[in-house]
């Protein structure tokens, strides 16, 4: 799946950045359209995209060499989180960090007790390097509402999340590969949008605004600094964004 986008919108993994003189006419596009790309040139109806000499755009998530045993690095984790648990409760948001990491037995079922019981096994998972401790990992692809479900919005973060520490540890690089390859094989559990971003998460690429967010932790930057980057990813879509950063968040700590 390719998607086209215009102007100042974050960069992705499976994105086209337009950039033509006015506002792009995306309602040219119809269901069931053929798009034909020749000589570096796309093609859709009326609508044609040069794509010769354009910059293709990768996040390098192991670079960053995350550690949050490092004060400065936990400092800026610990403001996002704050304001991650600050924003999803102002909006009355499903999914809320701090309750999705509080084990409630009496809590009754619904997504985020579904959701708890998921992250907690993956949680188990990653510190055993073990995805047989993971049995649950498959209820969380798909679950929740939408257009990409919480679940796989979480697993896009978490996923960033684990390959933002991955650096010179080859035994975490074995156990995220192992990890992508299970989502990739569940993504059929979930729509198409969704499953081309737990592709790409699975192999290490992600929006831009979450690839700033997790290298501004990394980086340990100050609360400054971290909190304008963090609210940029937390405004993607009506909680996407949100389960995302809650994803990464949990992944940088596991």
């Amino acid at each position: 799946m390719l998607t086209l986008f215009a102007g100042k919108e974050a960069d992705l993994p499976q994105g086209i950045r337009v950039d033509p003189p006015g506002d792009p006419d995306f309602g040219a596009f119809q269901p069931g359209q053929n798009v034909t790309c020749r000589q570096d040139t796309l093609h859709c109806g009326s609508l044609t995209v040069e794509l010769q000499g354009a910059a293709l755009w990768k996040c390098d998530l192991p670079s960053l060499r995350g550690n949050l045993t490092k004060p400065g690095v936990h400092g800026a984790w610990q403001g996002a989180w704050q304001a991650l648990n600050k924003r999803q409760m102002l909006r009355g948001a499903e999914i809320v960090g701090e309750e999705l990491m509080r084990p409630d037995e009496t809590r009754p079922p619904s997504v985020l007790s579904r959701m708890s019981e998921g992250i907690r096994g993956l949680l188990d998972a990653t510190r055993r390097y073990d995805l047989a401790s993971a049995p649950s990992l498959a209820s969380m692809i798909g679950l929740g509402s939408g257009l990409t479900p919480s679940g796989d919005d979480i697993l896009v973060g978490y996923l960033a999340g684990l390959w933002s520490t991955s650096h010179d540890r080859p035994d975490r690089t074995r156990f995220i590969f192992s990890l992508g390859e299970a989502v990739i094989g569940l993504s059929n559990r979930t729509n198409a949008v969704s499953s081309t971003y737990l592709y790409h998460s699975a192999r290490g690429q992600v929006s831009s605004r979450l690839a700033e967010l997790a290298a501004a932790i990394c980086g340990g930057k100050a609360a400054a600094s971290v909190l304008p980057v963090a609210e940029a990813a937390m405004q993607v879509g009506h909680t996407s964004g949100m389960d995302a950063v809650t994803g990464l968040l949990i992944g940088l700590a596991a």
